[in-house]
């Protein structure tokens, strides 16, 4: 009886895993990322958001001095005014597969409660859909917040944390490497001028990583997998001309095994999914006699 290999026995033998990992920081110092960084003012001309050095009574220094950016450097924040400023995102592959795609940072507020705010929202698709990342009740089982929701209203006057992976949007919104994403940074205030200092951010840190089975190699043959998504059962359809022996292992996107099959002849494999939950999964199929492999990634969705 063929040796049955684990998921990581099988990463170990053909030398398949990898981790795809990009990362950066916006301290508001360090010039090489403010290219980043879109102040708004084609379609908010009164626009107050200010990269520089606080100098005001609570908003007084940055989290890591001297730059932060904020609703004015000197200034409260004026009356009836929407304030905005944009992250902009390549996308990476912790959306694609997704795994790991990161939002965080440092803020203070000084407003009025409830009726001035701060917003703070992505685009899947270079703005033409905005997602609330606080507030959101559609998408928010894909909105992972590690920290309590930032409270972008009234009076928070210390430093605080806030912490959020958002990769399952990249499944939600099928984001493909490569695509332009958004992080939009609103301050928003009625009519009413109340003389307070508004909002202000710093030391804003961004991932977007993957890491597991490795797609690429030099021996690979050709299989497909479908319908996709998978609602009831899914086909995998390979190169098997001569009948020979294979093994397939299904994973899920932590990297445990949650299916096996061996001794396969056939070049087609129906799988049903009654015991699978909705998500992301990847299968292998290893030719047993020359040990050739193909790999590929499916959705159920039931």
């Amino acid at each position: 009886m063929k040796k049955v290999l684990s998921f990581i026995g099988l990463i170990l033998a053909l030398n398949s895993y990898s981790q795809y990992y990009y990362d950066y920081d916006i301290n508001f110092e360090d010039s090489s990322q403010l290219f980043r960084v879109i102040i708004d003012t084609l379609k908010y001309p009164e626009n107050t958001w200010k990269i520089g050095k606080p100098q005001k009574t609570i908003f007084n220094s940055a989290y890591s001095p001297p730059n932060a950016i904020v609703t004015d450097l000197i200034n409260p924040y004026p009356a009836n005014d929407t304030s905005v400023f944009l992250i902009k995102h390549v996308a990476q592959q912790g959306f694609v597969y997704p795994h790991t795609a990161i939002l965080s940072g440092y803020y203070k507020i000084d407003s009025d409660t409830l009726n001035d705010y701060g917003l703070i929202e992505f685009s899947p698709d270079n703005g033409e859909t905005w997602i609330d990342l606080i507030n959101d009740t559609i998408y928010n089982q894909y909105i992972m917040w590690n920290t309590q929701k930032p409270v972008l209203t009234g009076r928070t006057h210390e430093w605080t944390y806030f912490y959020v992976n958002i990769a399952g949007l990249g499944y939600v919104f099928t984001i493909n490497d490569y695509d332009t994403l958004l992080y939009r940074f609103s301050f928003i205030s009625d009519q009413q001028s109340e003389e307070m200092e508004g909002l202000i951010y710093d030391n804003l840190h961004f991932e977007d990583w993957w890491e597991g089975i490795s797609e690429k190699s030099n021996n690979q043959f050709k299989s497909i997998c479908y319908p996709v998504p998978a609602s009831t059962f899914f086909n995998i359809e390979f190169e098997n001309n001569h009948y020979k022996d294979f093994d397939l292992v299904i994973i899920n996107k932590l990297g445990q095994t949650v299916f096996s099959k061996h001794n396969i002849t056939e070049n087609r494999i129906c799988i049903k999914i009654n015991d699978f939950t909705n998500g992301i999964y990847f299968y292998k199929l290893i030719n047993n006699d020359t040990k050739q492999y193909s790999i590929n990634k499916f959705v159920i969705k039931q």
